[in-house]
């Protein structure tokens, strides 16, 4: 007879978690522990902002801060279940615990789904440095912060729609690990990309517009100059005949 697999929370009942172990840490220890880091981290950089560039307006701060905080979120936070994601299901740290947690939404997470691990692998190797070039180029206000948001923005809003399409059956029952934990944790990198990435969008085509419109009074002075030098040239001309008659 085979032997059966240690009991675990998450959906299907049926996934094969044989080193699971439970966390030793609860869910409000764990949501504290996190929100106190995002709240460090946001914190830090909005005082480093200041002394880098006092110019910045509080907008500008916030629009900055947002890709910083995804930034640090996809290098460490989602570095850690790449590199540990093999191990997960047994480990007690607190990342793991975290993502232990996490995974009663979406048990992709401890089952080494393809999806989820490509998706993440794209997310830390390409749009965790991409944010943080975001960041940069919002403090330095590079004209390059405009296309780098809208790239970043785009590929946020592309992924969590991949994510919420490709997720079926991987949820607990219960109302809150679907709509806190899922929904709730996931939709901001929708909803807040739009908005910055929309205002990306109006900086980008209003400079554009401004470009056009300064190259058609550029050309309307250039064409009236042409036409003031034939107009001259005639006049000399008509000089010249009259001297020689």
């Amino acid at each position: 007879m085979a032997t059966p697999h240690p009991p675990h929370p998450y959906y299907p009942p049926t996934l094969s978690l044989p080193d699971y172990v439970p966390p030793t840490l609860s869910p409000l220890v764990l949501c504290a522990a996190m929100g106190a880091a995002l709240t460090l981290a946001a914190a830090t950089g909005w005082m480093a902002m200041g002394v880098l560039n006092p110019r910045l307006s509080r907008s500008e701060k916030a629009a900055a801060s947002w890709f910083l905080i995804s930034a640090l979120l996809h290098l460490h936070f989602e570095s850690h279940f790449l590199r540990y994601r093999h191990t997960l299901a047994s480990s007690l740290s607190l990342p793991s615990q975290l993502w232990k947690h996490y995974a009663l939404s979406d048990s992709r997470y401890l089952s080494n789904d393809a999806f989820v691990v490509g998706i993440e692998q794209l997310t830390v190797a390409i749009i965790g440095p991409l944010c943080l070039l975001t960041w940069a180029a919002s403090v330095r206000q590079s004209a390059w912060r405009h296309p780098a948001r809208v790239v970043v923005c785009v590929l946020h809003a592309y992924g969590c729609a991949l994510y919420f399409v490709t997720g079926r059956g991987q949820c607990r029952p219960e109302w809150w690990f679907w709509w806190v934990y899922l929904v709730g944790m996931n939709v901001p990198w929708i909803v807040v990309p739009a908005v910055l990435g929309g205002r990306s969008v109006r900086a980008m085509v209003a400079a554009l517009e401004e470009v056009e419109a300064r190259r058609e009074v550029e050309g309307g002075e250039r064409r009236r100059r042409g036409r003031g030098g034939k107009r001259r040239g005639r006049w000399n001309d008509d000089d010249d005949e009259q001297e020689e008659e």
